[in-house]
């Protein structure tokens, strides 16, 4: 990812990972999304395992402090 520094990597992947649950959650309560439709309850475990690997990833790939230019 040439297009942006590093250092923003994880913060707009940590960023989008919460605003998703936020806005779904956000539409249930409106009654105009069903967030259990999307992901299932059996799901979920799946799905932190995957944001915690990410996270992992993603710190070991990043080398620079955030914000700082590559």
């Amino acid at each position: 990812m040439k297009f942006m520094p590093k250092g923003f990597r994880t913060l707009i992947a940590n960023s989008v990972v919460i605003a998703l649950p936020v806005i779904g959650e956000t539409l249930a309560f409106l009654d105009v999304f069903d967030w259990k439709s999307v992901l299932p309850p059996d799901y979920a475990g799946w799905f932190i395992l995957a944001v915690g690997l990410l996270n992992i990833w993603l710190r070991f790939n990043t080398t620079t402090p955030v914000g700082e230019k590559y």
